[in-house]
């Protein structure tokens, strides 16, 4: 799908010929925007590249188990994201 939206937006700029007074404006401009309104590539993967890496901290509210097996998981409890997420004990990297 957004194959098709890209070679229609290419074809449509080849059709058009002459570029408006505004696509000429806007053209070398800084804009802000949210991620969630980006339409190529996946908003996931802009998360991903900027925040892939970032360390988060959260509280633990409940074990696949004991916890002790390395393949045991984690819930946790972190501000500011609304869904606890679930993390492979042996991936935590520090606890207090």
């Amino acid at each position: 799908m957004r194959l098709a939206v890209l070679k229609w937006m290419s074809d449509a700029r080849s059709m058009a010929g002459a570029e408006k007074s505004s696509d000429i404006q806007l053209k070398n401009r800084w804009v802000s925007f949210r991620i969630l309104d980006v339409y190529i590539p996946d908003p996931a993967k802009i998360l991903m590249d900027l925040h892939g890496g970032d360390i988060l901290q959260g509280k633990v509210i409940d074990l696949s188990d004991n916890g002790t097996e390395k393949e045991a998981f984690l819930v946790i409890e972190v501000k500011g994201i609304e869904q606890p997420v679930i993390v492979p004990s042996g991936r935590i990297l520090d606890f207090e």
